[in-house]
């Protein structure tokens, strides 16, 4: 029996290129006053601002959106 190795080799040169991607992404949005989310707790939110916001609503809004068909031309 043999064991293959599906995992790729480690890039480090990539690695570096994505950490600097996400330190670029996070500088500009701290310039720009925007709070990134970076945890799941981070998705709850303030109880007064959300009190009127109906997920089932958004979701069928999401669900019809998706369901449109495209106005843009196919290459």
């Amino acid at each position: 029996m043999t064991t293959r190795i599906t995992d790729l080799p480690i890039d480090s040169e990539r690695e570096r290129e994505i950490m600097e991607a996400r330190a670029a992404v996070l500088h500009r949005a701290e310039e720009q006053g925007v709070k990134p989310f970076t945890s799941l707790q981070d998705f709850a939110s303030d109880s007064e601002l959300s009190a009127d916001f109906d997920a089932d609503e958004f979701l069928r809004q999401v669900r019809d959106d998706r369901d449109r068909p495209s106005t843009r031309k196919a290459e």
